[in-house]
């Protein structure tokens, strides 16, 4: 992540937007899909189980919804997809430009570390197959190495998961989700990492308090809080700053470098901007991985009209929800827009 280039950008771009306010909602994408389906006339609904449910047309089925995944994505995309290496050998067939990776076994230390001794540029570690932003660390080289290790390690505690740790290039750039609905672009969120804005008069825990608190008024991101872990204490640590201490006026302070909303990053919907080229690759990423036709893709670009850009993973359970509750930008409804495109399908096959 080129924080130069993203403070440009929230400065230049973005700093007219407002934080949007919601009405409070409690549905997650199972509840919100549920609800719309019933709206629409001769469609029902039924719950299979607590996280999925399968849609009808004058009693006929046309579709169902999972987690975030639709019926239209199958076990073999589930699986590529969630193998990172095996993904980036999909892109790579065609053609797309994707990222570089390793992997190594959790207890593979001295390799890994040697491995990192012997590379020129800066380096993202992070699990094979977790979520969330958990344990992933950027901008990582010889001297961070055993920090970044140690989180990557850590975010297997208590899980049953192959223990694997990744290990790629750090590609330039700003990262963004698009979202791809049965093929075609929908949605892009700039996920900002973690920040707080100084003040000139209040100290650092005091702005991490308001800003939670303005977060509450979000549906999605009121569950999302900013917390303070070891990663937010590391990287205080790093630029001097104390929790007590005064934050200039202006300064914005990142607290993550991992532009994840889940550890309390913002979410700045941003389709007006990004040029056609960047939506063109997101939807030409979900057509490599076979049995994916909804997902969202990570794409690193250094501006609005970039060609040479970076598919940085492709994400079949993508969050659907957070595109209808952005921080600032223009909401959408990407779940009823789903919907609406497995009721197209059905209708034009049966009817």
């Amino acid at each position: 992540m080129d924080f130069n280039i993203l403070e440009s950008l929230l400065i230049n771009e973005l700093s007219d937007l407002k934080v949007n306010k919601y009405r409070d909602s409690k549905a997650g994408t199972i509840g919100m899909a549920a609800s719309y389906v019933k709206s629409i006339q001769g469609c029902t609904v039924a719950r299979i189980s607590p996280n999925k449910i399968r849609l009808y047309y004058n009693k006929k089925p046309f579709g169902s919804i999972r987690g975030q995944r639709p019926s239209t994505t199958t076990g073999e995309g589930l699986k590529i997809s969630n193998d990172k290496l095996e993904a980036e050998k999909y892109l790579k067939l065609k053609n797309i430009n994707t990222t570089n990776s390793q992997s190594f076994q959790i207890e593979d230390y001295e390799i890994a570390k040697n491995y990192v001794d012997n590379q020129d540029g800066l380096l993202v570690i992070k699990p094979f197959n977790q979520s969330a932003g958990s344990g992933v660390s950027i901008n990582v080289d010889k001297d961070n190495f055993d920090f970044a290790w140690s989180l990557a390690k850590k975010s297997y505690e208590g899980s049953n998961k192959t223990q694997k740790i990744i290990i790629q290039n750090m590609v330039p750039g700003i990262e963004a989700r698009f979202l791809v609905i049965e093929g075609k672009f929908n949605s892009v969120i700039l996920r900002v990492p973690t920040n707080i804005i100084g003040d000139g008069i209040h100290t650092v825990s005091e702005l991490i308090e308001r800003k939670n608190k303005m977060r509450i008024s979000n549906p999605h991101l009121k569950r999302l809080p900013l917390k303070v872990n070891d990663t937010v204490k590391h990287n205080l640590e790093k630029e001097n700053i104390r929790f007590n201490q005064v934050l200039d006026k202006n300064r914005v302070l990142f607290l993550h470098h991992s532009s994840n909303i889940s550890l309390g990053g913002d979410s700045y919907e941003i389709s007006h901007l990004v040029g056609d080229k960047l939506k063109q690759q997101a939807e030409e990423a979900i057509q490599a991985i076979p049995g994916v036709n909804t997902g969202g893709v990570d794409i690193m670009f250094t501006h609005f009209e970039d060609e040479n850009s970076t598919v940085l993973e492709i994400n079949p359970g993508a969050n659907l929800r957070m595109h209808h509750y952005p921080w600032k930008g223009t909401p959408k409804r990407s779940i009823f827009d789903l919907v609406d495109d497995l009721l197209g399908d059905f209708s034009k096959k049966n009817l």
